[in-house]
């Protein structure tokens, strides 16, 4: 009996030490989209165990590839929001909050619209705000990991097959050209 009880305290010790895996992460983790296309992607916060009265993070992107041109917060962050400062591709303590209703377990944070800009793959990486800490409902800073995303941009399906004719054509002028000299 002294066994049992000695192994249930320490399963509980050892639960007690247990860390939640506080995630927030970019959905999709990888966007392919054309050059010109907006498109949009969401941050969302799974495995809160505890009610959130709300946070914050920064994001940085490749400016020469995206333009970030908004950031929206669900209706439940409603008492106050910041979509952060931008300086090319990072925006710095970008933070939400509720006064009536905190969440916990799975939520959306915000949603980003970008515009693909240039060719090439882009990381969206997230990363903690050190003015705007995850709060929980007695005030405690909660720690986080953050999981960014991946969008590649590439051509326009007619642009790539515009340049294949025209390298065709440059191909069958310059055998033609080989064949009559």
């Amino acid at each position: 009996m002294k066994l049992h009880q000695t192994l249930i305290a320490a399963a509980v010790t050892l639960a007690a030490f247990t860390v939640q895996a506080q995630t927030v992460s970019v959905s999709p983790s990888l966007t392919n989209v054309h050059i010109g296309d907006s498109f949009t992607v969401d941050l969302l916060a799974t495995g809160f165990p505890d009610k959130i009265f709300g946070g914050g993070y920064s994001i940085s992107f490749d400016a020469s590839l995206l333009q970030l041109d908004d950031i929206t917060f669900p209706s439940n962050w409603e008492f106050l929001t910041s979509k952060g400062t931008t300086v090319g591709g990072t925006v710095s303590d970008v933070f939400f909050n509720t006064f009536s209703a905190p969440i916990k377990g799975d939520f959306l944070t915000s949603t980003l619209k970008f515009t693909a800009i240039g060719l090439g793959t882009s990381s969206i990486t997230l990363s903690e705000s050190p003015s705007f800490p995850f709060g929980d409902e007695f005030s405690n800073a909660v720690s986080v990991t953050y999981v960014g995303g991946t969008v590649a941009a590439v051509p326009e399906p007619g642009s790539v097959a515009l340049m294949l004719a025209g390298l065709g054509a440059v191909g069958f002028m310059a055998s033609r050209r080989r064949r009559q000299g």
